[in-house]
């Protein structure tokens, strides 16, 4: 599938040679994050994607034709203090995450418009620290569109359920005794 990949870009992918990079879109309440894992910061779509060892990469990402959860783990330096505040202060479940794979030219610009290889959620966060290496791994695991795809939504009215959200309220505390066939409307 060609992903509606600009010429420019298709010709670089078939270049003997070419200069591949990821660009990184994290977007949160308090403001969207741009990294990417180029050598310095490049300017692309009228955004900053800042480089320089902060977004260290990401797992495979794996496509097939079925409809599928697929996940990825994209890795960042914890050594600037920014995304560990970020992690720790913010909501950051089911915000946005997308990865594009992008082409550089020979005076390092963007090539036209780089190819969206991934567009999902975060689902989960993990800090790492090695204090005696003195650095900080944030790792970010983002699921894509499809992990809600088989989950039934909404609650059910049952006491256990109801004491989840709503401690002590007694409100479906007998819901499993009512009786099941009550006919509205309409007379036996």
């Amino acid at each position: 599938m060609d992903r509606n990949a600009s010429v420019s870009v298709i010709s670089e992918i078939g270049a003997d040679q070419n200069y591949p990079i990821h660009l990184l879109e994290m977007v949160f309440d308090s403001e969207t994050f741009y990294l990417t894992d180029a050598p310095r910061t490049l300017s692309w779509g009228g955004n900053d994607y800042t480089g320089l060892g902060h977004f260290l990469g990401f797992s495979d990402i794996e496509e097939t034709a079925e409809v599928q959860v697929s996940s990825v783990t994209g890795t960042l330096s914890g050594v600037d203090q920014t995304y560990i505040s970020l992690f720790l202060s913010d909501y950051y479940i089911d915000r946005t995450v997308n990865i594009y794979k992008a082409f550089l030219n020979s005076s390092e610009a963007v090539i036209s418009n780089p190819l969206l290889i991934f567009s999902g959620r975060i689902s989960g966060v993990s800090i790492a620290e090695d204090t005696d290496a003195g650095t900080c791994t944030i790792a970010m695991e983002a699921s894509s569109q499809w992990v809600d795809f088989e989950r039934r939504p909404g609650r059910h009215s049952v006491h256990a359920e109801q004491q989840i959200w709503f401690p002590g309220d007694k409100g479906f505390e007998f819901a499993s005794e009512i009786e099941k066939g009550i006919l509205w409307g309409r007379s036996e």
